[in-house]
């Protein structure tokens, strides 16, 4: 007699962190991430207003970079409060963070590819540790 499939069963809602300590952490390095991103396009914009950088590329990089510097702390007050987006996000701008930390190690900018792939790693695995114990949409707390 054949059996009808059951619905997967639910995964409990109350799954706990898999060390009180590595959400606030994940959370910070992401502000910090925020903070570089948001330096990087001061410069950028100071770069403009001085000559050294030309008017439309150095606007369009500060813009772009400020962007993303919202993005990256709107992930880090996700991560704080068990949301998904902080988790997908992060995760995903770690792996861009690599390339780019990898490129400039290769421009033979040592010691900022070296911060930045150390920042990525860091995150990479303090994210992906969170994942589990982060609600789906619809869990209830």
């Amino acid at each position: 007699m054949p059996t009808e499939p059951r619905p997967p069963a639910r995964a409990s809602a109350a799954v706990q962190d898999p060390s009180p300590r590595h959400r606030p952490l994940a959370a910070a390095l992401l502000a910090l991430e925020a903070l570089m991103l948001a330096g990087t396009a001061t410069y950028c914009f100071l770069g403009v207003s001085a000559g050294a950088l030309d008017t439309r590329f150095g606007v369009g990089l500060g813009v772009f970079l400020l962007l993303f510097a919202l993005a990256v702390a709107l992930a880090a007050r996700s991560v704080l409060v068990k949301g998904r987006f902080g988790l997908g996000f992060g995760i995903t701008w770690q792996l861009f963070q690599a390339l780019v930390a990898v490129s400039l190690l290769r421009g033979a900018l040592y010691w900022q590819g070296a911060l930045a792939l150390v920042l990525a790693l860091a995150l990479f695995v303090l994210l992906t540790r969170l994942v589990r114990s982060t609600p789906l949409p619809g869990q209830a707390d």
